[in-house]
């Protein structure tokens, strides 16, 4: 009797250990084809992030929004978006209005366009903003390299970059945010500087070399305007 009773409750506990395993590779196939299903959705969010913005950016040049600042106010406005709120700051700068301007007349535009393609900013609106940015840098970078060429000589010292750098790019532009991204990105692959410097800092930098030696740079500039008198 008991043999029968015992050979019983070991068959009973061979079904269920049989089902509790079923249980366990069915639940594992689910995630897998959970993990798979959101792995190509965000593939494919991606895919149309990086299309649709190489194209945007090639219609305009918001280079401003490099300045972290304004990108990070930029991302409290896509966050006020999926909220429905947004609150103008009276105070902000004016790269931070132009951003305020710029999101306003076009990007909204923009991530409509986006959004009846298939991508969805909220809850993404990180992933759209570095994508962003990275392309707008590439496209900056680029622009600005075909313009002022290699203009520093490998083993320059940080000043003598600072100098030519001066010399070099348009006068009303060299402070502006896409000229200091770009010369920061410039001396990094020229191995000049690891920069860990913050733009502004870098801006404060930059200014401070050029009151030093003010005098200098009035010097070399009248003497390129007489070179060019025949």
């Amino acid at each position: 009797m008991f043999a029968g009773i015992k050979s019983k409750l070991e068959k009973k506990r061979t079904l269920w250990s049989m089902e509790t395993q079923d249980r366990i590779e069915q639940f594992a196939a689910m995630e897998r084809s959970r993990s798979m299903k959101e792995m190509e959705k965000k593939q494919t969010q991606q895919s149309i992030l990086n299309q649709e913005v190489s194209k945007y950016l090639q219609t305009v040049n918001p280079t401003f929004l490099l300045k972290p600042e304004t990108h990070r106010a930029l991302l409290n406005m896509f966050y006020a978006r999926a909220e429905g709120t947004f609150n103008i700051n009276l105070s902000m700068t004016k790269e931070m209005r132009k951003a305020y301007s710029f999101y306003h007349s076009e990007l909204k535009v923009f991530i409509a366009l986006l959004e009846r393609k298939g991508f969805q900013l909220e809850g993404q609106e990180e992933l759209f903003l570095q994508t962003f940015l990275t392309k707008l840098r590439e496209n900056n970078y680029r622009l600005l390299s075909d313009s002022y060429g290699d203009f520093v000589p490998d083993n320059a010292s940080v000043t003598e970059a600072f100098e030519l750098y001066i010399a070099t790019v348009d006068k009303d532009n060299k402070y502006e945010s896409g000229h200091l991204d770009f010369f920061a990105t410039y001396l990094n692959h020229k191995n000049i500087a690891d920069f860990t410097w913050t733009k502004g800092r870098m801006k404060r930098k930059l200014k401070h070399y050029e009151k030093s030696h003010k005098q200098e740079f009035k010097l070399k500039e009248l003497e390129r305007r007489l070179q060019k008198i025949s």
